[in-house]
């Protein structure tokens, strides 16, 4: 019950996929795989450390708490013991990755829990608060759980739900909606799970993804939490994004042009700490170029030992700082080169293309440069055409 005159105080968080396995880690660094798996576990933790400390009064977890076969006994006992550390109602719908299993009642929630069925539920909290929620029937949902939701007059509504919204959809349309069907319904504040990126979609009425609490790999990037409401008077008085995530990933693009590698270090050092997992990606022309192609792995150690951050790849697509022109217009082999790669660069795309995939390895991906622009495979034959310079005047 909440006290007349109160405000109302909520924690939304969603996507957890508690016991989620990185494959990608696991053959190349398997402890850093296991820090991993356990980060998940410890922003969950700090959702419910937030929830306690900011006196909420209900958590909300929007679906996808397991990762689709990955729930474990040990998984369901440990999140039944961090939910039964807090004293206030817990409201849990079931999206796409939690796959009921035989012996969920085996290992029961806490009595301050309440797990959705497939079909709408209301639970009051209080006199001026209610909370509307529906589960997943079966993994592919096909139908529009947001259709189904009609708040009470008079109460503040939230949603706990697991839906596709059109306007941000990563291509997986499990219970899909559209704003038209959230209009009108009652409802102040839909809740949602499913989008791992983080979208404050709408403020009337409030729709809301907090995307997962931990990412885990590169398409996750950036802070990832919880969202802490402060309801009052029957509205959204506070709307604060708390990060809890262990690791930040990263995707950084860096230009080698007119810098030696002291300069990249340098500007790296500060802006990168041990909470990031970063792949880099080299671009531009410059003296760096043959230094990174021949040592990537020693380039790779010496960033991360600097800033502390964990690299865990290097990309090259640099180019030799090699004046073209200046190459062009004597007899020589480099002189040859150049005229020819001007040549090529002067075609068609459809040329360029064919020029391209007239090697087998090349030809298997010409939808790949089918999609590029003219400029960008232009770009292609210039750089390829640095590169060969610098293979014929650079000692090896």
């Amino acid at each position: 019950m909440i006290p007349m005159g109160k405000a109302f105080k909520f924690v939304h968080c969603a996507d957890l996929h508690l016991g989620s396995r990185f494959k990608g880690l696991d053959a190349v660094d398997p402890a850093m795989a296991e820090r991993m798996r356990r980060s998940i576990f410890d922003s969950f933790k700090r959702i419910v450390d937030l929830a306690i400390e900011k006196q909420a009064d209900a958590l909300i977890i929007s679906g996808d708490i397991y990762d689709e076969k990955n729930e474990l006994p040990s998984t369901r006992m440990w999140l039944a013991e961090q939910l039964g550390r807090l004293s206030i109602p817990v409201f849990i719908c079931r999206g796409n990755h939690d796959s009921e299993t035989s012996w969920d009642q085996s290992i029961p929630y806490p009595d301050n829990v309440r797990e959705f069925g497939p079909d709408i539920e209301r639970v009051a909290i209080g006199d001026d608060v209610e909370v509307l929620g529906v589960s997943y029937a079966v993994p592919h949902e096909t139908r529009n759980l947001a259709a189904m939701a009609e708040g009470t007059s008079g109460k503040f509504t939230i949603f706990c739900g697991h839906c596709d919204l059109e306007s941000v959809t990563e291509g997986h349309p499990y219970a899909p909606c559209s704003m038209s069907d959230l209009q009108g319904r009652g409802v102040d504040y839909w809740a949602f799970g499913h989008i791992h990126k983080r979208a404050e979609v709408s403020t009337d009425p409030y729709v809301v993804y907090p995307g997962n609490i931990q990412g885990r790999n590169f398409k996750e990037t950036g802070k990832k939490g919880a969202y802490l409401v402060t309801v009052d008077s029957g509205r959204v008085a506070s709307f604060e994004f708390i990060p809890t995530q262990t690791y930040i990933w990263e995707d950084l693009t860096v230009d080698i042009s007119g810098k030696s590698f002291s300069d990249i270090v340098s500007d790296l050092t500060g802006k990168l700490g041990k909470d990031s997992i970063c792949r880099m990606t080299f671009v531009g022309s410059g003296q760096l170029d043959t230094m990174l192609r021949n040592n990537p792995d020693d380039i790779r150690k010496t960033i991360a030992s600097s800033t502390g951050c964990t690299i865990s790849g290097i990309r090259v697509a640099t180019s030799p700082e090699v004046d073209l022109d200046a190459r062009r217009d004597d007899m020589s082999m480099p002189a040859a080169v150049v005229r020819t790669g001007r040549a090529f660069a002067a075609k068609s795309k459809d040329e360029i293309i064919d020029l391209i995939c007239s090697n087998k390895v090349a030809a298997k991906y010409r939808d790949h440069f089918s999609e590029m622009t003219e400029d960008e495979l232009r770009t292609i034959v210039e750089d390829s055409t640095k590169m060969i310079l610098a293979r014929m005047e650079v000692p090896r």
